[in-house]
């Protein structure tokens, strides 16, 4: 017999209440697994969960159907909010645990309140972005959309974005491709990732529009594999290229469909970052990472000490990247004008990667030990 329960998750900070309604639709077969993960929400700070007979107590309502296929042993968690949709399966015969199936139930309604204290900007220190026990990792931000990787959508790497005006999240597959590196253009109508649709990696390029997978195009035309693409101004994409030995940096001008090769410095390079005409990277010279930059055909020092630095991203004459200086790879921020190095996360004990900045906002992926990554927020006070 189905029933239908709504599960309210009241959420209470010191800054504000907001409560997120979970509307879920189960049998008797899947009673005792509602239970279990309404339970793992006890493990989650300032959440409390109520059972509620009505709508009038929550903010927000997404729908939940837990669903058992007697026929293949098969548990099903399904998400429905608006265009969203999503499933998640789980067999107790099967690979994946019963804690990361509880989890794949729970993750949606925790993102739905972080979208709303992203848009609101009412968190303290840091937010803990998304909750997907999957990857969620890499990072763009530009004009309130987050654009990132999941593989929430059947285990594959794909592109997503938050819209955060709106307080949703979107899944732009690509069938038969992981994909990694996505970024948006100055003017939002074209989306620039590694992909391996082809096989090995190549740089992409779509439009950001309801008929993106029609016309994605391939930047690349090396034989080995591209990755880590960059946009440089409005009409030109850096990216690196792998060579037999080494790597380079390659520049592509889409107007006249030419490719140019940088000359840079160390062994190999990395992370590339372009900031007005400057363009910032990671270089690899023997054993040790630093920071570049390639600016007129020349290249200078940034940031490059005994430990390494990677992951170069310029905000407010301020470089902002990922060093392992005090043990743990960490986000630290160094002024430009003055030299002075400050870190970000010093209160995160994991490592971080993969910083992003704009209007005020650091965006990162946090490895937790044994665990797949999640985004974080932090708001900068300069």
């Amino acid at each position: 017999m189905k029933k239908l329960l709504l599960l309210i998750l009241i959420i209470t900070t010191n800054l504000f209440s907001y409560t997120v309604g979970v509307i879920t639709h189960y049998s008797t077969e899947t009673y005792q697994i509602l239970l279990d993960a309404s339970n793992l929400l006890n493990n989650y700070k300032d959440y409390k969960v109520l059972f509620l007979d009505n709508y009038a107590s929550a903010d927000y309502f997404v729908n939940l159907y837990l669903t058992y296929d007697a026929t293949n042993d098969i548990y099903i968690a399904t998400y429905k909010d608006g265009n969203y949709k999503i499933s998640s399966r789980f067999s107790f015969k099967g690979y994946k645990s019963y804690n990361t199936f509880l989890k794949e139930i729970i993750y949606y309604p925790l993102e739905k309140i972080s979208f709303h204290k992203l848009r609101t900007r009412e968190f303290n220190n840091y937010l803990h972005l998304t909750f997907h026990p999957g990857v969620d990792e890499y990072g763009d931000f530009k004009d309130g959309k987050f654009l990132f990787i999941t593989d929430r959508l059947g285990g594959n790497r794909n592109i997503a974005y938050i819209d955060i005006l709106n307080e949703q999240m979107n899944i732009l597959p690509i069938w038969g491709s992981s994909e990694y590196y996505p970024k948006f253009s100055n003017d939002l109508k074209q989306i620039i990732f590694q992909g391996s649709l082809h096989g090995n990696w190549n740089i992409y390029i779509m439009p950001f529009s309801s008929n993106y997978s029609k016309k994605i195009k391939k930047i690349s035309s090396g034989k080995l594999s591209s990755y880590t693409p960059v946009w440089y101004g409005n009409d030109k994409i850096i990216y690196i290229q792998d060579l037999e030995k080494g790597n380079l940096m390659m520049i592509y001008d889409l107007k006249k469909a030419k490719y140019k090769e940088l000359k840079t410095y160390g062994d190999m390079v990395f992370t590339p970052f372009a900031s007005g005409t400057e363009i910032y990277y990671t270089s690899l010279n023997g054993a040790n990472f630093g920071i570049y930059k390639y600016v007129n055909g020349k290249n200078e020092k940034v940031e490059d000490t005994f430990y390494n630095e990677h992951d170069p991203v310029i905000y407010k004459e301020k470089l902002i990247f990922t060093s392992n200086r005090d043990g743990t790879y960490r986000i630290w921020m160094k002024d430009l004008k003055t030299s002075s190095i400050t870190c970000l996360t010093k209160d995160i004990n994991y490592d971080v990667f993969y910083p992003t900045v704009a209007d005020g906002l650091l965006f990162f992926s946090v490895y937790k030990d044994n665990e797949e990554p999640d985004i974080f927020v932090k708001k900068l006070d300069f």
